[in-house]
């Protein structure tokens, strides 16, 4: 019987959006892993599981978009894929509005899930051809996500750093949502996205911060409860230090300088609730 892929039916190149995804410190963690037997095994592929299921698929297919609902799509499903293969994952989606930030959208709250473990991710994401079926990826613009993992000099220190442990959003893909005319769709984009004035990057690090209203429609300001919710975000990010800093192997200098960028963000953030206790209590000192 011949099972040879049928040249014409669904074995097709598609434009589409394509991220590459990668967990950085999994050779140490595969150490320790093998050291603890089939309980380390067993850790250590549940921790993999943050990268995302295939079964989002089928939720987009029943739901739709989760990530603004209303925009433009071509399919239900979005043609949504990942394949996860030992420490990097690969996702795509349909070149749409609703495409473009439900990827952008799967793959910030992957790097949100592992740094919760205090892990850092790494990787890109182009626009182009590809080949994805629930196997297998082929195509340049995996080839692209794949090679410029390793290069993203997001927020680097000196002209010779790179492979900064961010996640690159490659410049046709941010200028396809810039210019997209979906308002929903760029201001999420905003929300998740840094652009340090060389390159755009996921950023787990913008929901690590407190805002306020003072008052007004039907609103009374409340300073203990801010302040009480302030530090409580303090807590969190203090958290999530520790969790880092103990994630990171000492002994790998490579390793403590792409863990250096995760801890002066959290420690910027750290300082933005001080500034924000500082606020709180001049307005509670103004009658407020």
């Amino acid at each position: 019987m011949n099972s040879e892929p049928v040249a014409g039916s669904q074995y097709v190149f598609k434009e589409k959006f394509v991220a590459f995804i990668d967990l950085l410190g999994f050779k140490k963690m595969v150490e320790v892993a093998e050291l603890e037997g089939a309980d380390g095994l067993v850790r250590l592929l549940n921790l993999l599981n943050n990268f995302g299921s295939p079964q989002q698929r089928a939720h987009f297919a029943q739901h739709g978009p989760t990530t603004c609902p209303h925009a433009n799509h071509i399919r239900r499903d979005l043609d949504f894929r990942i394949i996860q293969i030992s420490d990097c994952a690969v996702l795509s989606a349909e070149v749409s509005p609703a495409g473009a930030i439900n990827l952008i959208s799967e793959c910030w709250s992957a790097i949100i899930r592992f740094l919760k473990h205090g892990l850092m991710c790494r990787g890109y994401i182009a626009k182009g051809n590809v080949f994805h079926a629930e196997n297998q990826v082929i195509g340049t613009a995996y080839q692209t996500a794949y090679l410029k993992e390793r290069d993203v000099v997001a927020f680097r220190r000196d002209q010779s750093e790179k492979g900064t442990p961010f996640v690159e959003v490659s410049r046709p893909v941010a200028d396809y949502i810039a210019n997209c005319g979906d308002a929903c769709v760029k201001e999420m984009f905003s929300r998740m996205v840094a652009d340090d004035g060389e390159v755009a990057v996921l950023f787990p690090f913008k929901r690590l911060s407190h805002s306020f209203i003072i008052a007004g429609h039907g609103v009374k300001f409340n300073p203990d409860r801010e302040k009480q919710s302030n530090d409580n975000l303090r807590t969190l990010i203090r958290d999530l230090k520790e969790r880092v800093l103990a994630a990171v192997d000492p002994s790998d200098p490579d390793a403590v300088r792409k863990s250096e960028h995760y801890i002066r963000t959290l420690d910027e953030q750290l300082d933005m609730c001080d500034l924000t206790d500082r606020e709180i209590e001049r307005l509670r000192q103004c009658g407020f």
